[in-house]
């Protein structure tokens, strides 16, 4: 038999938004207890009282603390790298355009410390590089029709734990630092344990001071 504070942990766990509120104390459990009692007695098939609830979201608090989004593993990114001078191209799917990232990523391969990052969507194709393989793209995806062009770019990569793979909202302390922030991102792309943030030049450097504060 689901006991309350089981049914009241799910209906909490469902919404980043009231995790986030009881974790942090925010919020008044008297006044969540009132919002979600509805959808506990609809688990529950009985009456519930909002006391009740509230002590279960008392008791909750403390476990959220200990396991939110990953934050356990903020102060694990040991390993963070800035890289400037990147330039990001945006461009239709299409066969050309996977030949022609074939050759540019073969060119990149033989350059030392080349930023060459790529991702193929469902409708397009996503490229971001150091500024001295600019001309070589646009020498082979210009004629392309769409192609977009963004210049003035900085990545910020971090090295997770292996560990991290299993944690539910890894990247979630950065990226909420960062929103809060008021700092606009670009791009985020991750590679297994590489996590990467694409942000414009103006933004690096504050972007920088966050994730160290949140990392250290």
């Amino acid at each position: 038999m689901r006991t309350i504070s089981q049914a009241t942990e799910e209906i909490i766990r469902r919404s980043a938004f009231l995790s986030e509120i009881v974790a942090e104390g925010l919020g008044n459990n008297a006044e969540i207890a009132r919002r979600i009692r509805p959808d506990v007695e609809k688990q529950l098939l009985e009456e519930v009282s909002e006391a009740a609830i509230a002590m279960a979201l008392h008791r909750l608090a403390k476990l959220l603390q200990r396991s939110q989004f990953g934050a356990s593993m903020s102060a694990r990114m040991r390993d963070i790298t800035v890289r400037s001078n990147l330039v990001q191209f945006v461009c239709p799917n299409s066969s050309d355009a996977t030949e022609a990232l074939e050759t540019i990523s073969t060119h990149a391969r033989r350059m030392k410390d080349t930023f060459f990052n790529y991702s193929r969507g469902v409708h397009e194709t996503l490229l971001i590089v150091s500024d001295d393989l600019e001309r070589e793209v646009t020498e082979l995806l210009g004629s392309h029709a769409g192609l977009k062009r963004t210049g003035g770019l900085s990545a910020i990569t971090m090295r997770m734990p292996e560990e991290s793979l299993a944690v539910p909202g890894v990247y979630y302390p950065v990226l909420k630092a960062i929103a809060q922030e008021g700092i606009s991102l670009v791009e985020v792309m991750s590679v297994r344990t590489e996590f990467s943030v694409i942000f414009h030049d103006a933004d690096i450097d504050r972007a920088f001071s966050v994730i160290k504060r949140i990392t250290s």
